[in-house]
């Protein structure tokens, strides 16, 4: 398998005008891009350098940038206790989970939908406890007003999971609101909490292909590629992928579901 050395990953990232004080969001598969000199481990030296992260102290001022990864796990909704500190990722990439147990990562409350975060705006997007994970005031939206990026390490436009928030202001009709409740613990004390998810219709199991929103960021030349290894690393804004997503889905709310029903 090919090695990937840290001045191959900094200049990639360079090269897509990633740069000291910007925010990301990261979906990661690592194995695209061959094996990490030094373990993913080698991956957030990186980026804290790129961006500005210091790795050391948590203070707002201490960092010039913010990341921020996925750190779902669904169990929740199964009847399983949340704890914000310990409960891991579940099928979110060996990086998300390096992340998350960094000492100074901060977590973001929602048990089934969490994202994890370390930099200048971590304790802002941590602080912020909405009943659903993409709702007004969420972290999400918080990083979209904040012209934060969404950086694909290896992974597919198909990750992206900002596509909920725009499904969400869009009011798909493939998806309802369902709400869960069950024990969690924020800090230190455990208590029944209820949360809501805008979850798919299983009856309809509708399959969304985003290549056609990524294609048209890339007309635009709002979405930027670098070729590493086995696959590629990509850059966009997040507000430009809102944007497009919400243009497919107020033209035709199941223009991204390749299996939409024949009476739809």
């Amino acid at each position: 398998m090919r090695v990937l050395i840290y001045a191959q990953l900094k200049d990639s990232l360079l090269s897509l005008s990633l740069q000291r004080g910007d925010g990301v969001l990261v979906h990661s598969a690592l194995h695209f891009l061959g094996k990490p000199e030094g373990g993913a481990e080698m991956i957030l030296r990186v980026l804290a350098e790129v961006l500005g992260i210091s790795l050391e102290d948590s203070s707002p001022t201490a960092s010039a940038g913010t990341l921020v990864v996925p750190t779902f796990n669904f169990a929740f909704a199964r009847g399983e206790p949340f704890d914000r500190q310990n409960t891991p990722s579940v099928g979110m990439g060996v990086f998300s989970e390096l992340v998350r147990r960094h000492p100074l990562a901060q977590r973001t409350p929602h048990p089934l939908q969490s994202v994890t975060a370390l930099g200048r705006y971590a304790a802002d997007l941590a602080s912020r406890h909405t009943l659903g994970a993409f709702d007004p005031g969420s972290a999400f939206e918080r990083m979209v007003e904040l012209d934060f990026k969404i950086l694909l390490l290896g992974a597919d436009v198909q990750a992206i999971s900002l596509l909920h928030y725009a499904e969400q202001r869009i009011g798909v009709p493939y998806r309802y609101w369902k709400e869960f409740r069950g024990p969690a613990r924020m800090d230190d004390k455990w208590e029944e909490r209820a949360y809501q998810m805008y979850v798919r219709d299983l009856d309809l199991d509708p399959k969304i292909d985003l290549h056609p929103v990524q294609q048209r960021l890339a007309e635009r030349g709002k979405w930027h590629s670098q070729a590493v290894n086995y696959g590629f690393i990509s850059v966009c804004r997040m507000r430009d992928f809102v944007e497009a997503v919400e243009e497919f889905l107020r033209e035709d709310p199941w223009s991204l579901v390749i299996n939409r029903p024949s009476k739809s």
